[in-house]
């Protein structure tokens, strides 16, 4: 059979795959709560939150890989409609110190180890962790996907420079992972949203990039957008219906 006999001309909707992040408090958590998610706990942070089931924490990338692997092969449990990572920037920091610390095969253990000095200098730990990323994380996640669930990462905010495809560099909000991973996120996500709470107390996500903002969408939502789970899975029905 050629090749062409399997090109696919059908749209085929599946399960979205966000990254949402904001600063402390404006409700990251209580979002993945409305969407009925499984929480993989990075932060230890999310106790006080009501509704809200999730695993215990996990101290290492040892331990969040065994349960991301297992969502991987076998689904989430019943009743679940999320798996979200809280947060992605601590998961990164986990995998980091994998790297640096666990892996390395002259200073396994020091803890002086950093990104710079590690697996024989010259950052090539980097590497190394985007290896992890690109081969064991996201394809874990998109398996978790394949089931039929919405993945969300939830992420603190930072204020990033970024270089544009231009060439020149801008200071923009964007989530708060290492410069070197952020495209490895950003590019495998549906949508990247950055929650914000204004001084009446309204919480609104951006949906669009500007050249403050690191956002996007391939859901046509309008921008801004109210912080919610309900109010989102609305705008995405709504654009379903109309594109």
């Amino acid at each position: 059979m050629p090749l062409t006999d399997s090109l696919i001309t059908t749209t085929t909707p599946a399960p979205p795959k966000m990254i949402v992040y904001g600063q402390p408090g404006v409700g990251k958590t209580t979002f993945a709560a409305q969407a009925g998610a499984l929480l993989i706990d990075c932060e230890n942070g999310a106790g006080a939150i009501p509704g809200l089931t999730r695993t215990p924490y996990l101290k290492t990338w040892d331990e969040m890989k065994a349960w991301l692997d297992e969502l991987a092969l076998n689904g989430a449990p019943d009743g679940v409609g999320a798996v979200a990572i809280d947060t992605l920037d601590w998961l990164c920091n986990r995998i980091v110190e994998h790297v640096v610390i666990e892996l390395d095969p002259k200073s396994q253990g020091d803890i002086t180890n950093t990104i710079g000095s590690a697996h024989g200098g010259y950052y090539k730990a980097r590497e190394i962790v985007q290896n992890i990323v690109s081969r064991d994380l996201l394809p874990a996640l998109n398996a978790i996907s394949e089931h039929g669930v919405a993945v969300l990462l939830l992420a603190h905010a930072a204020n990033t420079k970024m270089t544009l495809p231009e060439g020149y560099d801008i200071r923009t909000a964007a989530p708060d992972t290492p410069v070197w991973l952020t495209s490895l996120f950003t590019e495998w996500a549906d949508a990247v949203l950055f929650a914000t709470r204004g001084n009446d107390g309204v919480r609104a996500i951006t949906t669009e990039w500007s050249p403050t903002v690191c956002a996007k969408n391939r859901y046509s939502l309008p921008n801004p957008l109210e912080f919610s789970w309900p109010s989102l899975m609305t705008a995405m029905a709504n654009s379903a219906m109309t594109n």
